[in-house]
C-alpha cells in the first residue's frame, strides 16, 4: 500500500530480529511532499517520515 493511502487504524507488520511486530497507524499527516506517520506498538509510539509514493506492507 502507498503511504499516501494509509489511514488511522491500519496495521503494519515489521520484522525485528526473528520476531514479527504489529504496528498500528495512529495518525498520518501530510507535510509538503512527505507524510509523517505515527505508529503504536508494544514498544511504544514512534513517528516516521515517508515520501507519499513510497510503499509499505499492510496486514
Amino acid at each position: 500500500m502507498k503511504i499516501n493511502e494509509l489511514k488511522q487504524g491500519d496495521y503494519i507488520t515489521q520484522q525485528v530480529d526473528n520476531l514479527t511486530v504489529a504496528l498500528e497507524v495512529v495518525s498520518v499527516k501530510k507535510i509538503g511532499r512527505r507524510f509523517m506517520v505515527t505508529f503504536s506498538s508494544v514498544f511504544g509510539i514512534e513517528t516516521a517520515s515517508y515520501h507519499g509514493d513510497a510503499y509499505i506492507t499492510v496486514s
